[in-house]
């Protein structure tokens, strides 16, 4: 089972670097799929906010472990 902090983006989906002072690291509660298998207080999502991004007025925001969406569930963020 993967741990919260095996898979570290390197780079947001828009290509900029995400380094120390350039992302916002975070934690996001979750239930999805890929969190619901997980021991109690680590079901959730590592996030990566990237700063180079939300300097051009996007959001974008990496999750670890993906995130998706359950089936029949409405459409929705962690």
């Amino acid at each position: 089972m993967d741990r919260p902090f095996d898979h570290v983006p390197f780079l947001c989906p828009h290509g900029h670097r995400l380094a120390p002072g350039r992302v916002i690291v975070g934690w996001s509660p979750c239930v999805c799929p890929p969190c619901a298998g997980r021991g109690r207080g680590l079901r959730g999502h590592r996030t990566y906010l990237c700063l180079a991004c939300k300097d051009d007025r996007m959001t974008t925001m990496c999750f670890q472990p993906h995130h998706v969406r359950p089936e029949g569930a409405a459409s929705r963020r962690p």
